[in-house]
């Protein structure tokens, strides 16, 4: 008997961590709550707290140009990582076209949250997180927390030992930490019961094949 388990629609996450963002995350704190007191909340997913507009990664300040920096070098690392285990299955299609990019700011407080949702025409989304208000308590220890949901659908309804299929895939957001998930990929996030504000700036990669290989606009 030959014997072989294969993974088939696999869903390929990225968790990047920046050790040394203190610097570049207080500076972007600080543009995030001046911008929350003048700009009108961008009312999207968010029950509760602020959601900027669309151009964050657009702001002429350092930290932003680094953050959006580390995002393309991110994205960069999905594309590798992507095409690589696709060459493994035995299939070889080289990316050739553009990548649009842009980004928005949350800020929650005690009780937000974010509905679930998903970011249609996206190749992948992701956050990156600023602060994550404090350290949640034992009464609330899903504070804060993204779970990503099984995009299969009815996969909970047949139960398989060791209930692989149809599980959410919990992740506790670190300050520094930077998520990537394919766009058509549902997730929820908790209320948040820290102390402290949460903050993060979500964002969108968009692909459209055609043109100069990986060029990101």
């Amino acid at each position: 008997m030959q014997k072989q388990v294969a993974l088939a629609f696999p869903t390929l996450l990225g968790i990047f961590k920046l050790p040394d963002a203190q610097q570049v995350n207080a500076e972007l704190k600080e543009i995030c709550l001046r911008r929350e007191k003048s700009e009108p909340n961008m009312q999207h997913a968010n029950v509760g707290g602020w959601h900027s507009k669309h151009d964050f990664l657009d702001a002429p300040d350092a930290c932003v140009k680094t953050l959006r920096g580390w995002i393309i070098e991110a994205t960069n690392h999905m594309i590798g990582s992507t095409m690589e285990h696709m060459r493994s299955q035995g299939m070889n299609n080289p990316f050739s076209g553009n990548l649009g990019l842009y980004g928005w700011a949350n800020v929650s407080r005690k009780g937000n949250y974010h509905t679930l949702h998903n970011h249609p025409g996206s190749a992948w989304s992701g956050v990156y997180y600023v602060d994550t208000g404090g350290t949640p308590s034992p009464q609330y220890p899903k504070s804060g927390v993204i779970d990503l949901h099984d995009p299969r659908p009815f996969t909970e309804m047949t139960y398989v030992p060791g209930d692989p299929y149809g599980q959410k895939y919990p992740i506790r957001p670190e300050a520094g930490m930077m998520l990537f998930f394919p766009g058509f990929l549902y997730h929820y996030v908790h209320p948040h019961f820290g102390e402290g504000e949460r903050i993060s700036i979500a964002f969108n990669v968009r692909a459209e094949r055609g043109g100069a290989p990986g060029t990101m606009k």
